[in-house]
């Protein structure tokens, strides 16, 4: 066996499904349930900010993504059109455009809407009155519903992704 084949198909295997069930997890449970906490789910949010949270996932889903396309290079040799035309490549390009849509959505909506929250749970113990303290709340809110938005988005296209990968091989 090719060594860099293993390395690659067990990097993308571990990683995706990482990203994968992460995503699952926060769209199905956790912000479900920190949205019904109201102003106490930010402390919840705070401790997985602190813990990395927005750095990890990121990284781990574009590696995912980059050795998925590593190996779809290899297996299409080259992304050969014949190949990438069959009903094997069609599955395969598919799960990885929606994997590629979902880490742009990720990148582009969730983490800035995240990193938001974040940075209005570390102002709202300054807030000068009740106001400011409403103010940062709703704006709070907003980016709340923004990164809800964003983890459905990006479950649905992770479930396309993992759905035509698991299947290719058998089309």
């Amino acid at each position: 066996m090719d060594p860099l084949l293993i390395t690659l198909r067990l990097l993308h295997i571990f990683t995706g499904v990482y990203w994968a069930g992460t995503i699952f997890f926060f769209g199905t449970f956790l912000e479900p349930g920190i949205r019904a906490l109201g102003p106490d789910g930010g402390k919840v949010m705070i401790k997985f900010f602190e813990r990395g949270y927005l750095t990890f996932l990121p990284i781990t889903a574009f590696i995912a993504v980059a050795s998925g396309t590593w190996l779809l290079s290899i297996a299409s040799s080259g992304f050969d059109p014949a190949w990438m035309g069959s009903s094997v490549g069609i599955m395969y390009s598919t799960g990885g455009l929606s994997a590629i849509l979902a880490f742009a959505v990720g990148l582009g909506v969730m983490r800035p809407a995240a990193l938001r929250i974040w940075d209005i749970s570390r102002q709202l113990p300054q807030a000068a009155d009740d106001a400011a303290r409403a103010a940062l709340m709703a704006q709070m809110g907003r980016q709340r519903a923004r990164t809800g938005i964003a983890a459905r988005i990006i479950l649905v296209l992770l479930v396309i992704a993992v759905a035509m990968m698991a299947v290719a091989r058998y089309a």
